[in-house]
């Protein structure tokens, strides 16, 4: 069975590579004729879903936020009547949301990081009659990470002896949240006190995105990691509003020690500790893992796979002093290359074929369903902003570039007309001078969109243009 497949995204998530990945590796290895839809930021769907026989939600359209996912995506979702697959990843944000659109859009597969054993703490069973939790990593080894394995740069060439790139995300996400800036700022210190060469950053303005960052990795001795993901469930939201409540009383963002009184409780009842895509690049770039000892899925052992780094950093010592052993480095980097990629047990086409024969099994009855019902017919779009927001399906997912003009273009179609804006300003400048300055706010209003504004700035008087002028410089400056 061919079949058609639609991929819902966000143009807003493609520049990150590991999401770029997941998303070409479903036209690669599904097996459908494969097209991709942006759903987000108010996109209409100028199509009928019903071409399709499979509609693919990638877990960059994340219904746990508010007025995120566009209204018209999630209206066609429930006209739907083909199979609906959702992936889902940082569910612990508004669960009770995700669960809701769940329902709400009727899909038949969910793609999930919560443990098999676990499933019933977040998604009940009684509350999803039909639906098949399957659970996943977050990201696998794509075709492209496969083939750079094969020529890399030696352990002895590399500058960088410890790298690593993390980020502060407060105390919200709990201990596993806390460890992803904690491995970089301890490691930090203890690297430079013994004058160990580093890189370890863990501010937005040093992360790296795209080819660059599997530059980044192939110049590292030694690359850090943690577990991915949280324990912590915010089920209602009452988490972040407390969150946010502390962050205005503390003026800033509660650590994680801060926070912990409030997340403690919730901590022990699952264990979401699981492997992420950094941990594949590693191994297919042949970077020595120096990692927090974990469970990473199960999917890797300490010292087999990786260096064991205990979270008091007791062992410290030991750990760099491991990285002086370079014949000890390649043999464990030989080990994980043969586990993680050789093997071929963790690529997109393995997860893709283990995904296909469960679309298969539901695919089939829900088409004998369909076939009986009515195509939807698209809606007729009059307004230039809804012309704008128009989707249509694309072969290949566009990126953040397009996204933005897209913005442009949407700014611009709901300006007010232009003979509305000369008249404002007309009356502003007969009524004397002080009115000349709701003149100037109109013009600042209007700084964006110059073409639009080139006939009401002749009206202006020259005097007005100069102060219009100078201050403006003075707030770009």
């Amino acid at each position: 069975m061919a079949g058609r497949l639609l991929i819902a995204y966000s143009m807003t998530a493609s520049h990150v590579q590991t999401t770029l990945d997941y998303l070409l590796m479903l036209k690669e290895h599904l097996g459908f004729e494969t097209d991709y839809v942006h759903t987000t930021h108010d996109a209409i769907m100028d199509f009928d879903l019903s071409r399709y026989d499979v509609v693919f939600n990638n877990y960059c359209v994340r219904h746990c936020f508010e007025s995120y996912v566009a209204p018209d995506f999630r209206r066609a979702m429930r006209e739907f009547r083909g199979l609906k697959i959702m992936a889902v990843q940082d569910e612990y944000d508004h669960t009770d949301r995700l669960k809701a659109a769940i329902k709400d859009l009727g899909f038949h597969i969910v793609l999930t990081c919560v443990p098999q054993e676990s499933l019933e703490y977040v998604y009940p069973r009684a509350e999803f009659p039909g639906v098949e939790f399957i659970t996943v990593f977050t990201g696998y080894v794509p075709d492209t990470l496969a083939a750079r394995s094969a020529s890399v740069k030696p352990l002895t060439e590399r500058p960088i002896v410890v790298g690593y790139r993390g980020r502060d995300i407060g105390g919200r996400y709990g201990r596993l949240g806390f460890d992803k800036f904690e491995i970089g700022r301890r490691m930090k210190v203890e690297c430079d006190k013994r004058g160990v060469g580093n890189d370890i950053a863990m501010d937005e303005n040093s992360r790296i995105y795209g080819p660059a960052w599997f530059d980044f990795i192939e110049n590292c001795r030694a690359m850090l990691g943690t577990e991915s993901g949280s324990n912590v469930f915010d089920f209602d939201g009452s988490l972040d509003a407390k969150f946010k409540e502390l962050s205005a009383t503390l003026g800033h963002p509660p650590s994680y020690q801060e926070f912990a009184p409030f997340v403690a409780d919730r901590e022990g009842h699952i264990s979401m500790g699981q492997i992420s895509p950094r941990v594949f690049e590693c191994a297919a770039l042949r970077t020595p893992m120096l990692l927090y000892r974990g469970c990473y899925s199960g999917a890797i052992e300490p010292d087999a796979h990786y260096i064991a780094l205990e979270k008091d950093f007791s062992n410290i010592d030991a750990v760099l002093e491991r990285l002086r052993d370079l014949e000890g480095l390649r043999a464990m980097t030989d080990r994980a290359h043969a586990h993680l990629i050789a093997s071929g047990e963790f690529t997109y086409k393995a997860f893709a074929a283990r995904l296909r024969e469960r679309i298969d099994a539901r695919l089939a009855e829900l088409l004998a369903e369909r076939a009986a019902a009515a195509a939807t017919p698209p809606r007729e779009l009059t307004d230039a902003a809804e012309r704008v927001l128009a989707e249509q399906p694309t072969a290949h997912p566009l990126k953040l570039d397009d996204f933005y003009a897209k913005q442009q273009r949407l700014a611009v179609a709901r300006a007010p007309p232009v003979s509305e804006v000369i008249d404002q300003v007309k009356a502003a400048l007969t009524q004397g001078q002080t009115n000349r300055r709701a003149a100037m706010a109109a013009l600042f209003a209007l700084r964006h969109r110059v073409p639009r504004s080139v006939a009401v700035w002749r009206l202006v008087p020259v005097s007005v243009r100069t102060r219009f002028l100078s201050r403006l410089k003075s707030r770009m400056s």
